[in-house]
């Protein structure tokens, strides 16, 4: 039983090895790096759908911001450490790019055909770019988001533009983890990727709020229209909160700071008298309203500002929803304060994006066994999850070069894996048949000499053969010769047997019939008392209940007018069956 089970076990590894092979290249891992967290997703496309393989959100220590060398140290490792635990091994991978050297403009154009418009785009970038920067050194990619068709008519383009030195680094990165550069993509793009998700809306706006800035975009359908960066993070609730909490003690830290945050968030008007409690003592919460007014207040002013400028320069008038996602968008009340603040723009609707819509379930429900903390971490993955899904967005800007090689790599592994399994293949093929050609010849050499042994029983089985074939020639030639001859010695027997006395027989005739042999009987009946007829009918019926005769027919009858006695000649004719 136990070798049973073993057995049985170890069938369902290899099999569970090969799909897990086969679901790697249907695997793709999304990162997104930030100024205080770092979020990794791993999604794999399946049929019905895309599903959450693992994720991973790690908070970056507050004390190594400062320290660039020992945060990408951080970085790496904690990279590594999520690869080398996957437990689908991919080497597929894609990542978010925003901050200094990405650029995303808005750009008014002249209705122009597919092979103009790029050269159209790139000089309006040179236009808008900063000047220190040199435009050979930029990467570029856009899209049209829509077009006008008054006068004068003109295209809406979004185009997003890096500088080669943070493009190349980013290349760089993800390559130290051999990991080939799928997707590079700016985040507003990448996150805009999620709307697929959502029905029922057009226009629409997200606001990414980050640690150090948030990032304030406007999408139509999936396509990034507009996007500008606000200078209002977490962090700086943050610092204002640690100013508020000073009074309380001088050795509370960042750290607690943040903690005191997430607690407590943003205290609204009914909770202005309520006591919040830390380590160090209690703090009113108007207290706390107090310190943070003046971010929030900078807060509103910036988005009531790109709103507006959105609405008059898009021909906009009013925006379907406005999605808070980020890291700081889990701030307590972050979203109702915005309702009440933000009430005079067309906004129908103000709530946290659900990015979780984009996905169709867990791979692996064990990875889940706190849903809290999977929608806790929801909002650090957004951009994550807009990167894995489909194409990652509406543009790629990994270099045209950088995909040719990843190209040519690929074909190198193709023949690399393909030609050997074909030579493989061809031998086994080649040795197959010339084993089926060796069996062949053995068995034909032995089908001769087993021949060769039955010649001389094979002549003689002919001889006999033909002897019989003209005895049987010889007798068929008799039969047709003598004919078949009835039974006569029984035929007589029962003539002699059913003829009554005063019935004589004077003639028996065999003629050929169409059928069978007639036999004509020719006599005469003499009757003293019975009347010749009914004798003759008599006669007649027991020759038809003979077994040796059949279809028995009275063909004439004469009678002698002469005889002094009752007498008649008759003739008679039947079929004999024997």
């Amino acid at each position: 039983m136990d070798t049973e089970k073993k057995l049985k076990f170890d069938f369902k590894e290899f099999f569970s090895g090969f799909k897990n092979s086969f679901a790697a290249t249907q695997n793709t891992i999304g990162i997104d790096i930030g100024e205080a967290y770092i979020k990794i997703v791993q999604l794999q496309k399946s049929g019905k759908g895309y599903l959450l393989t693992d994720y991973r959100v790690r908070a970056i220590p507050y004390k190594l911001k400062n320290n660039p060398k020992e945060r990408i140290r951080f970085i790496k490792e904690f990279v590594g450490e999520f690869l080398s635990q996957s437990k689908i091994k991919t080497t597929l991978g894609r990542l978010a790019i925003k901050g200094s050297g990405v650029f995303t403009f808005s750009i008014n154009v002249p209705p122009v055909g597919d092979k103009d418009l790029r050269g159209t785009v790139s000089i309006e970038l040179k236009k808008r770019l900063p000047f220190q920067l040199d435009f050979k050194n930029i990467s570029f990619n856009y899209f049209i988001t829509d077009k006008f068709e008054e006068e004068p008519p003109l295209m809406m383009v979004t185009a997003l533009a890096v500088d080669n030195s943070v493009l190349d680094k980013h290349l760089d990165f993800l390559k130290s983890f051999n990991l080939r550069p799928v997707v590079i993509n700016a985040a507003a793009d990448a996150i805009g990727n999620l709307m697929s998700s959502i029905e029922g809306v057009e226009h629409a706006a997200i606001l990414d709020m980050g640690a150090k800035q948030s990032y304030f975009n406007f999408y139509k359908h999936t396509k990034l229209q507009f996007g500008r960066d606000i200078p209002v993070g977490g962090e700086h609730l943050t610092q204002a909160i640690l100013k508020a909490l000073s009074p309380l003690a001088s050795e509370i830290a960042f750290e607690d700071a943040e903690a005191f945050k997430k607690q407590c968030g943003i205290p609204m008007q009914e909770e202005a008298e309520s006591e919040f409690y830390t380590d160090y003592g209690a703090i009113k919460g108007n207290q706390i309203t107090t310190a943070l007014r003046p971010m929030l207040e900078r807060l509103i002013t910036e988005i009531s500002r790109t709103a507006t400028f959105y609405f008059r320069s898009y021909k906009v008038e009013s925006l379907d929803a406005l999605y808070l996602t980020g890291g700081a968008s889990r701030i307590k009340n972050i979203d109702k304060f915005l309702l009440a603040n933000l009430s005079a723009l067309p906004v129908k609707r103000i709530e946290r994006l659900d990015s979780l819509k984009a996905i169709k379930g867990w791979r692996d429900v064990g990875v889940f066994r706190q849903e809290l903390v999977m929608e806790e971490a929801a909002p650090h993955l957004a951009v994550a999850f807009g990167l894995c899904i489909d194409k990652g967005g509406s543009v790629n800007l990994v270099p045209q070069k950088e995909k040719i090689e990843q190209k040519a790599v690929f074909i190198m592994f193709l023949t690399r894996l393909i030609f050997p399994v074909a030579v493989a293949m061809a031998g086994i093929f080649y040795f197959v048949a010339y084993g089926r050609m060796l069996v062949l010849n053995t068995m034909t050499t032995r089908a001769g000499a087993q021949i060769q042994q039955f010649g001389p029983m094979v002549r003689d089985i002919n001889d006999y053969l033909e002897v019989k074939r003209k005895l049987e020639e010889r007798e068929s030639l008799l039969t047709r010769a003598i004919g078949r001859q009835p039974l006569w010695l029984g035929v007589l027997k029962e003539l002699s047997r059913i003829t009554p006395q005063e019935i004589s027989l004077h003639k028996l005739e065999v003629k050929p019939g169409p059928i069978k042999k007639q036999l004509v009987v020719t006599g005469e009946v003499m009757s003293e008392y019975t009347n010749l007829d009914l004798a003759l009918s008599q006669y007649t019926l027991s020759l038809s209940e003979s077994p040796f005769f059949s279809d028995v027919k009275l063909v004439s009858s004469e009678r002698d007018v002469y005889s002094p006695v009752p007498k008649a000649i008759f003739q008679i004719v039947c079929e004999l069956k024997v």
